[in-house]
């Protein structure tokens, strides 16, 4: 299909992606006043599905679309066929498949960290787990058809669970060809064979889809014995290093036979939910929707200039007409699958408490399509108000095209003349000029807002660091930056950093700052002593009179990332540590941009093994911060 198009009820504003489902559009919904609504339309046409069976399905579970209600749960607000072809209409959020992330990633040779697939994996289990609490009829909801397809990642870092509603219809089409090549690794062995569904069978797509983000590698075909040995051999694409044996574990018990698997998504979750925890992972919103934003730079700037420009979109007469005159299902007869009883909705604000879900919908951070729905919406309605809406003198449309106008009578006195044509444009342009400024506007806020939350996180982390130190003292606001370098091949000789001027852009985990370097300080008397100069051993210093920095005394093995390694990536990654009053590494943290390709886990790994002497302050042994120079470079053959 063509963007412009008609497609029932919806004018098909941007394709947006294409697979063997079908095709995903931005479309508006067309009313009496124009574009009504903003959707996320999407289409199953594609040649392995049987269309008529397919929407059978659909309708018969379309009360699951008033019921499912989490942020993590796709927003149905309409379902249906037209000819033939069934769709589904989501609440629009401006984002990308899951199947297109993990395929923009491996184009860009941006391997997606440990952290972000854990929080991916984890949010798509909720969403599962929250729809188990409901009830179809006598039996728990299940999806049973959880593929990257259907999964949407948000720009902001969010994610939602797409197909309830045509779940069951799409497993009856796993077996062809096309369907079962395309996400049929993704699903469970059993439900390939033909056997019913049960509560188990999401958990085996859910270790098929974290294997994928963790590896980069898609699921191996399934074996009687489980998919363990591969699990084993399996490397972290971000980083090269193996997998945590807890997180090896739940793997293998997710890719195994049925009986041998977990039990269902929500005792999934929860036992991720606390491999997170306890591994001290430390995944965000925030970072994945950066992340989000690096991988699509320019296909967001465009969507951004497409929604400016679909707020002045002029809607044929004849589609508003065909629209305003086609029935709503809302108005339609009733049916006895729509009368039927729908789901039971169990109450849903427990579920934090009986399994450890922490559920957390965040509001106002719709993008800006809400905004250019706003805008369209807006000066449809004007000029249908202000042509339309009293008998006003504005010339009439052609009778064959024409939408009904109020007619006045006899008894009903002449309304005064309307405003005239040049008025009606002149509120148009107005309207219009406002929308775009106020959306422009919009963003740029929301990216300082997010900008000052990165701030705030990092004050915070700092002062957590600062507490451990006695007493108690706020970190400086500028740190030393005496630096030492070391090479993976060679070890080169420790040498101090330049001085940085200027502050770039800031990266997911990090804030880049300008530090100048530490001045030389002239190594205190003999006679200074805590008493004399104030200082207590352990006290969180800065750089001053009497106060010798840290120097790196001893230097650990670096580890060459072996992905880095490969595709002969070289670069020097610069870590932040701080150096407690006994000469260790207490705390690391990367600074700058992010080189990729595991070098800067492999820095923080490294930085954290070194030790040094520790600084004094008048002769008093304290802790203070530091930056270490760590360059990867690759042997000349």
């Amino acid at each position: 299909m063509n963007t412009r198009d008609q497609f029932g009820n919806y004018l098909l504003l941007k394709k947006l992606s294409e697979d063997a489902l079908g095709e995903s559009f931005r479309a508006g919904r067309i009313g009496k006043q124009g574009l009504e609504r903003v959707v996320l339309l999407r289409v199953f046409n594609g040649q392995g599905l049987d269309g008529d069976r397919l929407g059978q399905r659909m309708q018969a579970r379309a009360a699951i679309q008033q019921a499912l209600k989490s942020p993590n749960l796709g927003q149905g607000v309409d379902l249906g066929q037209v000819r033939g072809v069934p769709y589904v209409a989501y609440d629009y959020v401006s984002g990308r498949s899951l199947s297109q992330l993990v395929e923009q990633a491996g184009r860009k040779h941006s391997p997606i960290p440990l952290d972000h697939a854990l929080l991916m994996a984890e949010r798509i289990a909720l969403g599962l787990a929250v729809a188990y609490e409901m009830r179809l009829g006598d039996e728990r909801l299940l999806h049973g058809f959880v593929v990257p397809q259907l999964v949407l990642v948000s720009n902001e870092g969010e994610l939602r669970l797409l197909g309830f509603e045509a779940s069951t219809g799409l497993r009856e089409s796993a077996g062809h060809p096309l369907i079962k090549e395309a996400v049929g690794r993704y699903l469970a062995p059993e439900l390939a064979a033909g056997q019913a569904p049960t509560k188990a069978d999401d958990v085996y797509s859910l270790g098929a889809i974290l294997f994928e983000l963790l590896t980069a590698q898609k699921v191996p075909g399934f074996v009687p014995g489980g998919l363990g040995g591969a699990v084993d051999q399996a490397v972290i694409a971000s980083d090269g290093g193996n997998l945590h044996p807890d997180l090896a574990n739940l793997l293998k018990r997710s890719l195994v036979p049925r009986e041998q698997r977990i039990a269902d998504a929500v005792l999934w979750h929860k036992t991720l939910a606390k491999l997170m925890f306890d591994g001290q992972y430390n995944p965000t919103t925030f970072n994945l929707a950066f992340f989000m934003h690096n991988l699509f730079r320019e296909e967001i700037e465009r969507e951004t200039q497409e929604l400016e420009s679909e707020k002045t979109t002029q809607i044929p007469v004849q589609q508003v007409a065909a629209a305003a005159a086609a029935p709503r299902a809302a108005a339609a007869a009733p049916s006895p699958i729509r009368d039927a009883p729908g789901p039971v909705r169990e109450d849903t604000s427990v579920l934090r408490d009986k399994y450890g879900i922490g559920e957390t919908a965040k509001g106002g951070n719709r993008n800006l399509i809400l905004a250019a729905a706003g805008g369209g919406v807006a000066v449809l309605a004007l000029v249908g108000y202000l042509v339309f809406g009293r008998g006003g003198a504005a010339p009439a449309p052609a009778p064959a095209a024409s939408v009904p106008v109020p007619v006045e009578t006899e008894e009903a006195p002449a309304q005064p003349a309307g405003p005239t044509p040049e008025e009606i444009q002149a509120q148009i342009e107005r309207v219009v000029q406002e929308k775009l400024k106020s959306s422009s506007a919009a963003y740029e806020q929301q990216m300082k807002d997010l900008q000052k939350q990165l701030e705030d996180a990092r004050k915070a982390q700092e002062a957590r660091a600062a507490a451990t130190a006695p007493p108690p003292r706020p970190l400086p606001a500028a740190d030393p930056l005496e630096t030492e370098a070391v090479a993976a091949r060679p070890v080169a000789t420790p040498a101090p950093l330049p001085v940085t001027t200027a502050t770039p852009t800031p990266e997911p985990t990090q804030v880049a700052a300008a530090v100048p370097t530490a001045a030389p300080t002239p190594a205190p008397t003999p006679a200074t002593s805590a008493a004399t100069s104030g200082v207590r051993p352990g006290d969180l210093v800065e750089p001053g009179p009497g106060v010798v920095a840290p120097k790196l005394s001893r230097q650990p093995q670096l580890r060459y990332p072996p992905l880095a390694h490969r595709m002969k990536k070289e670069a020097t990654v610069v870590v932040r540590v701080l150096v407690d009053e006994n000469g260790r590494v207490i705390d690391a943290q990367g600074t700058g941009a992010k080189a990729g390709f595991g070098l800067d886990e492999a820095a923080l790994d490294y930085a954290r093994s070194c030790t040094y002497t520790p600084a004094t302050k008048g002769g008093v042994k304290v802790r203070m911060w530091t930056s270490l120079q760590v360059a990867f470079t690759l042997g000349k053959d």
